[in-house]
């Protein structure tokens, strides 16, 4: 299509361009327009599609004029954003429209485009790779975690002690921050242990007998995931109802035998320290590639295209409100808008950078991923989020390849492993 276009303001990321039709390109739409509908017409005294095109214009002019201006806007603006080379993000608003037969169309059309921004940055960066040592008391600790989990409880007439499994009933008294709407909790089961639930609860609960009444104060940290608990504090009475002690197994060749595909204790050793290993490796990369994009990223501060990150936090926004009707736009920005802006500016680098270094994904490789899901998988990926996924990768990789990396012994923090 014959098309003059000029862009005739630049904000930030934002363009908006002035595009011009010649009179030809209208006068031929609104005769093909006209055509289209003198096909379908029917017209007494004419048989159908041979009622002259005058009469057609007559009878249905409002609809050929608007046929017609549906038809060129798209065809016109998208032969202006080729001429004038623009990447749009997102459909355009339009303004300005002028439109009429034996003259020329034009209209503005303001739209953000992709930020040309030339990545640097991401050769030569200092790394360090955490390494870590496995050790025996590694393998001890997750032998004993796996001990825990197959622990059987039995119901004892004693004080509680840690390490025990009560059942509690609990009756808020008072709550500072005036949130908790429930007031009584019956049959709660807990824990003794201060890494399986709340150290005043344990504190508090260790040594009460059976039948006893007991009030405790208890305070919740900010990030708790109640958001009326969230640092609240609560004042409690519990009452124990009663004290369950936990018989762990031996661990013997029996119990590595319960546990699979193992024929002793040293057997399942050997295949936790595996998956120790194995842990602690994928630990270091992950760090390592999250060090990575945040060198990277700061390097780039560059600024995100508004509307793209408007859309993205109003979307939010509809989610959240869904759930928490008092939520706002305002708080939805000042928790998620740091976030959004990284991750726009890292998916934008991660693209540029296997742009200009050749990296790709082969259809193999994707094919290679998702055979690995079922197909009726209801978190299976798409082809496109596996694209993306494997490109990442593959960059990381290079700028990893590309650094100096310097290794540091570091103690495991142990994992659970379920073999």
């Amino acid at each position: 299509m014959d098309v003059k276009a000029e862009i005739l303001k630049e904000e930030g990321w934002e363009r908006t361009i002035h595009v011009t039709v010649p009179a030809a390109e209208v006068d031929k739409a609104m005769d093909d327009a006209a055509v289209k509908y003198g096909k379908k017409a029917e017209i007494p005294g004419f048989r159908a599609g041979k009622a002259p095109k005058s009469l057609i214009k007559e009878r249905f002019g409002g609809e050929i004029y608007q046929e017609a201006l549906e038809t060129l806007v798209p065809q016109a603006y998208g032969a202006a954003v080729e001429e004038l080379k623009l990447q749009p993000l997102g459909s355009p608003q339009l303004s300005e429209v002028k439109f009429a037969p034996g003259e020329n169309l034009e209209f503005h059309a303001t739209v953000e485009i992709r930020p040309e921004v030339e990545v640097t940055g991401y050769k030569g960066l200092k790394l360090e790779k955490k390494v870590y040592e496995i050790t025996d008391r590694d393998v001890d600790m997750s032998i004993d975690s796996l001990r825990d989990n197959s622990a059987k409880t039995v119901e004892v007439q004693r004080a509680a002690q840690t390490n025990d499994v009560v059942v509690c009933d609990l009756q808020k008294i008072s709550d500072k921050n005036n949130k908790v709407k429930q007031t009584k909790f019956e049959n709660v089961t807990l824990e003794l242990r201060e890494d399986r639930g709340r150290p005043e609860f344990v504190k508090g609960i260790v040594g009460m007998a059976i039948g006893e009444g007991k009030e405790i104060e208890v305070s919740y940290p900010p990030d708790e995931r109640d958001p009326d608990l969230a640092g609240n504090t609560v004042l409690f009475r519990a009452w124990l109802k009663s004290v369950s002690e936990k018989n762990l197994p031996v661990a013997d060749d029996e119990f590595a035998k319960s546990l699979g595909d193992f024929e002793s204790i040293a057997d399942l050793r050997k295949r936790i320290e595996k998956d120790l290993r194995r842990r602690a490796e994928s630990a270091a990369l992950k760090e390592m590639g999250a060090d990575v994009r945040k060198q990277i990223v700061d390097a780039n501060a560059f600024d995100v295209p508004k509307g793209l990150l408007d859309e993205y936090l109003e979307g939010i926004t509809g989610r959240l409100s869904e759930s928490n009707p008092g939520i706002t736009p305002e708080m939805v920005r000042k928790q998620f808008e740091p976030s959004a802006v990284e991750q726009f500016r890292w998916d934008y680098v991660v693209f540029e950078i296997a742009q200009k270094e050749g990296l790709t994904v082969s259809e193999e490789e994707v094919k290679a991923v998702l055979d690995t899901w079922p197909p009726d998988a209801p978190d299976r990926p798409t082809e496109g989020r596996i694209r993306e996924s494997l490109l990442e990768n593959k960059v990381v990789e290079f700028v990893v390849a590309q650094a100096e990396v310097t290794e540091v012994p570091r103690v495991l923090n142990p994992q659970i492993v379920t073999p």
